[in-house]
C-alpha cells in the first residue's frame, strides 16, 4: 500500500515494466478472438494432468517435471494455442507457479533465470552477477511446489552450446513437486525432445475450411456487412491462404480498410495470393510508402519486444517518416494514423492492456519481413553475438554495449543515424561517450546510457540533426548540460526518466530549443520553460521564488497533455495561479498540485540562478488553491501537503466542471481543523478513492453520493474515528494503520461500522 501511495499520479494510471516484467506478463495473453483450437487445448489440459505419482517428491532419478512440446510452422498459432493453455491454468490454481518465458533463438540464461525467479519470488530483483547463485536461490523458491512453465519459440539446430544452455536453464527445477510441467512450443520437434519430451509433440493441425474462413472473415469484413458478393469473393481467397492464420489477418486487415467488391475481386486475381508466404509479402505492398518505412523501422527492436505506441511514433518522426501534406496537420496525428494503420492490418498487434496501457508486438514472421525490407539499413546484434556492420548501416540496436564492437566499427559508420544501446552491465566510458559525439555527427535518434562522471561533453552541440534523446540507467544521479546544448534546434525529444537532477552550466536553460516538443522524467529543473509553446509533455514542474520558475511559465503552454506535477505551490499568489491558466491545458489527463517542493530542487535552483529572488510573500494556500482550477477533462487528481481546512469550490462545488474525474487522492492534508472536506456531486465518474496520513476525524459526510465508486484506501489516518454511509458500488475498502479504536470498530461483529463494511466483497483492514 505505501509504495502505491508514494507513486506520481501517472504511475498509478500506467504502470511502467522493465524488460523483465514485460517478457513474462505481457506475452502470456491470448487474442480476444480464437478460431478453432478448442479440441487442442482440451487435449494439452489432459495432458498437463496426466502424470503418475501425482504430487510426490521427485527423487535424483526421476524428474519432478516432464516436457510437453507444440510444433509448428511459423505463423501457424503456436502460440496462440500455448497461451489459451496458460490461461486456463493460470484460472484454474492447479499448479503453484505458472511461468511464461519467451525464449527465441539467442537467449541468455543469466536473464531467463532471473525473469523465472521474480515470477516464483513474486519479488522483483536486480540480475545477481553470480549465475550460480541465482539459480540456487531459485531452485529454493521452486522446491516441493508443483509449477508450470511455458517455454515460447524454442529453436534448436542441434548446436551443442545450445543444448547445453538449455539444460542449464531447466537444472533449478529439478527440486519442484512430482506432476510439475515444461510446455515448448517450437517450429522443430527436435528441441522438445532434447529437453526431455518423452512422446511426440502436439502438431499444430490446419484448421478446418469453414473455421479459416470464418477467421478470415473475421478479420476481412465487418460483421454488419452481409452482402453476399463479398461473401463469396472472400471465400475463394481464404482458399489461397493454405489455412495459416497469420496470413488470414493480415490479408483481411487490407480488405477490411478496402471494402469495395472490385478491390476484393482483383485481388483474388493476384498471383501473390497463391500462397500464404507470398500473401504477407501482398500485404505489405498494399501500405502507404510511409507506413512501410516506419514497418521495416520496427525490425531494430529484438522479436518480441513490447512497443509502445507514443514511442514508436515519436522515433518514427525523429527519423523523418512522418509526413505531413501543409503546415496545419498535426505530425503527431499523422504518425498515429500510420500507427493505426499497422494495427489495423496486424502488422502490429495488441499483447494486453496493463490500467490504461496498451503494449503491442509483431509476430515473428512479420519481423522476418520487416528484416528483409530493411536490408543492410539497419543492424542488430544481440549480447554474445559477434556482427559484422556493412559500412552503409543508418540503424543500429545493440542489446549490451561492447565496447571492442563500438570502437572497431560503430565509430567509423559516419552516416549512422540512430544508436540504440540497451541496458547493460557495462557502461560507456566518458571517453568513448565523446568519442561517439565527435564521430557520428548524422545521429538523429540516440538512446543510451550516460558518462558516468554525469557531464555532457560540450561537442554534444554539433550534432545538428539530433531530434531524440534518450538516457537511461540510474548509476548517474546528476547530470549537467553544458551550455552549447541550446544549439541543438532540432531536439524534439529529451528523456531522462531514471536521472534524479538534470541542469544547465549555464544560466539560459533550455528556452532556445523552439522544437522541443517531450519532456520526460522527474528531475529535470530548468529556468523559462515557458518559451517551449511546442512542449506536449513536461512530467513535473516546480515553482521557485527565482525569476524564470515562476508558475507563469506555463501560461502559453497549452499543448501540455498527459500528466502534470506542480510542486512548491507555497511559494505563489493567486494572481499568478490564475495566469497559469492550467484549465487552457485541455490535453492534460492526470494533474498533481503539492505544496513543499523537496529541497533538492530548491537547492539546484540556487545552484544555477544569479537571478535576485523574487519580492513576492505568497497568499494565503486557501485562494491559490480555489486559483488552480485544473482543465475540465482530467480523470485524475492527487493533492499532497495542503495545510488549509477550506478547500476549493471547484473540488466542493454542486457543479463542478471536473466531471470526467475518476481517480482521488489527499495525501498529507493537515487542516487547522479535522473537518473533512465535502466532495462534488458532479463527480459521477469517480471510482477510486484515496485518503493517506490526514488528521480528518472521518470520511467526507457525503460520500455516499459518490454513486461510481468502487475502490476506497484509506491508510494512516491516525485521528478518524466515524463512518459515513458508503455508497452502495464500493467492490474493495482498504483500511489501513488507522486509529485503533475505530479500527477495532470495523471489526467487531454487531457494530454499525462493521455492517457498513460487510456489504463490501473486498476488504482489508489491518
Amino acid at each position: 500500500m505505501t509504495s502505491l501511495l508514494h507513486q506520481p499520479i501517472i504511475s498509478l494510471l500506467c504502470p511502467v515494466l522493465d524488460a523483465r516484467e514485460r517478457r513474462t506478463q505481457i506475452t502470456s495473453v491470448p487474442p480476444s478472438d480464437v478460431f478453432g483450437c478448442d479440441r487442442d487445448i482440451e487435449m494439452i489440459i489432459r495432458m498437463l494432468r496426466d502424470t503418475p505419482a501425482d504430487g510426490e517428491p521427485s527423487s535424483s532419478r526421476t524428474k519432478c517435471f516432464s516436457v510437453i512440446g507444440i510444433c509448428g510452422i511459423p505463423g501457424s498459432g503456436k502460440t496462440t494455442l500455448a497461451q489459451c493453455v496458460f490461461q486456463k491454468e493460470r484460472e484454474d490454481d492447479y499448479f503453484d507457479h505458472v511461468m511464461w518465458i519467451h525464449v527465441s533463438n539467442i537467449f541468455d540464461v543469466h536473464t531467463i533465470s532471473t525473469e523465472m525467479l521474480e515470477i516464483t519470488s513474486g519479488r522483483k530483483r536486480e540480475q545477481l552477477i553470480n549465475l550460480d547463485m541465482l539459480q540456487r536461490e531459485l531452485e529454493e523458491e521452486i522446491r516441493g511446489r508443483r509449477f508450470f512453465l511455458v517455454l515460447d519459440d524454442v529453436w534448436y539446430d542441434k548446436d551443442p552450446i545450445q543444448k547445453q544452455q538449455l539444460g542449464q536453464l531447466l537444472s533449478p527445477l529439478k527440486a519442484g513437486r512430482m506432476g510439475s510441467k515444461v510446455l515448448v512450443t517450437t517450429r522443430n520437434a527436435d528441441a522438445a525432445t532434447s529437453l526431455g519430451a518423452q512422446n511426440p509433440p502436439v502438431l499444430i493441425s490446419d484448421l478446418d475450411e469453414e473455421d479459416f474462413f470464418k477467421m478470415f472473415m473475421h478479420h476481412a469484413l465487418d460483421a454488419t456487412n452481409r452482402d453476399q458478393a463479398f461473401q463469396s469473393v472472400g471465400r475463394e481467397i481464404a482458399g489461397k491462404l493454405g489455412r495459416l492464420p497469420l496470413a488470414a489477418s493480415l490479408v483481411g486487415g487490407q480488405l477490411r480498410i478496402r471494402p469495395h467488391i472490385d478491390f476484393w475481386r482483383s485481388s483474388l486475381n493476384s498471383d501473390l495470393l497463391n500462397d500464404s508466404m507470398r500473401a504477407l509479402w501482398w500485404s505489405y505492398q498494399q501500405l502507404e510508402e510511409n507506413v512501410k518505412k516506419c514497418f521495416a523501422y520496427c525490425s531494430i527492436f529484438p522479436r518480441r519486444r513490447v512497443l509502445k505506441r507514443d514511442e514508436l511514433v515519436h522515433l518514427w518522426i525523429a527519423e523523418g517518416f512522418v509526413k505531413t501534406t501543409d503546415e496545419t496537420e498535426d505530425v503527431e496525428g499523422v504518425g498515429l494514423r500510420y500507427f493505426y494503420d499497422l494495427l489495423s492490418t496486424s502488422f502490429i498487434q495488441l499483447k494486453t492492456k496493463i490500467g490504461r496501457a496498451e503494449f503491442f508486438t509483431i509476430h515473428d514472421l512479420l519481423h522476418d519481413l520487416a528484416e528483409s525490407v530493411a536490408g543492410s539499413d539497419i543492424a542488430r546484434f544481440e549480447k554474445g553475438v559477434a556482427p559484422h556492420i556493412p559500412q552503409d548501416t543508418r540503424h543500429i540496436f545493440m542489446e549490451s554495449y561492447d565496447r571492442t564492437v563500438f570502437v572497431e566499427q560503430i565509430l567509423k559508420l559516419k552516416t549512422l543515424r540512430t544508436l540504440f544501446i540497451s541496458y547493460s552491465t557495462e557502461s560507456m566510458t566518458d571517453i568513448d561517450f565523446e568519442h561517439m559525439l565527435r564521430n557520428l555527427k548524422k545521429l538523429r535518434v540516440v538512446r543510451v546510457s550516460p558518462p558516468l562522471s554525469g557531464t555532457i561533453p560540450a561537442c554534444i552541440g554539433e550534432l545538428k540533426h539530433l531530434r531524440y534523446l534518450s538516457f537511461f540507467g540510474s548509476h548517474v544521479l546528476k547530470m549537467i548540460l553544458p551550455p552549447t546544448f541550446t544549439k541543438l534546434y532540432n531536439l524534439q525529444i529529451l528523456s531522462a526518466s531514471e536521472i534524479r537532477q538534470l541542469a544547465c552550466a549555464n544560466n539560459e536553460g533550455l528556452g532556445y530549443l523552439e522544437n522541443l516538443r517531450y519532456i520526460t522524467g522527474w528531475g529535470f529543473h530548468f529556468p523559462d520553460i515557458g518559451r517551449l509553446t511546442s512542449l506536449r509533455t513536461l512530467t513535473n514542474f516546480t515553482v521557485g521564488k527565482i525569476r524564470g520558475y515562476e508558475i507563469q511559465q506555463l501560461e502559453h503552454l497549452d499543448y501540455l497533455g498527459d500528466s502534470l506535477l506542480i510542486q512548491g505551490l507555497q511559494n505563489i499568489k493567486s494572481e499568478a495561479a490564475r495566469q497559469a491558466k492550467l484549465v487552457n491545458k485541455t490535453r492534460i489527463k492526470a494533474l498533481e498540485l503539492r505544496w513543499d517542493a523537496p529541497d533538492q530542487y530548491s537547492s539546484l535552483m540556487m545552484e544555477n540562478q544569479n537571478d535576485q529572488e523574487l519580492n513576492n510573500s505568497a497568499d494565503p494556500q486557501e485562494e491559490v488553491f480555489e486559483a488552480l482550477l485544473p482543465p475540465p477533462y482530467i480523470t485524475s487528481l492527487k493533492i499532497c501537503n495542503y495545510r488549509r481546512s477550506a478547500y476549493p469550490g471547484w473540488l466542493t462545488g454542486e457543479q463542478s466542471p471536473l466531471t470526467n474525474l475518476q481517480n482521488l487522492v489527499f495525501k498529507t492534508c493537515f487542516g487547522p481543523s479535522d473537518e473533512p472536506p465535502r466532495l462534488s456531486e458532479s463527480f459521477r465518474y469517480l471510482h477510486t478513492l484515496i485518503i493517506s496520513t490526514c488528521n480528518w476525524k472521518s470520511l467526507p459526510e457525503n460520500i455516499e453520493c459518490l454513486t461510481s465508486l468502487e475502490n476506497l484506501i484509506v491508510t494512516d489516518c491516525w485521528k478518524i474515528e466515524s463512518l459515513p454511509r458508503l455508497p452502495p458500488s464500493i467492490k474493495k475498502f482498504t483500511l489501513s494503520n488507522c486509529n485503533q479504536s475505530f479500527t477495532e470498530n470495523c471489526c467487531a461483529v454487531g457494530h454499525p461500522y462493521c455492517d457498513i463494511i460487510d456489504r463490501i466483497p473486498e476488504t482489508s483492514i489491518c
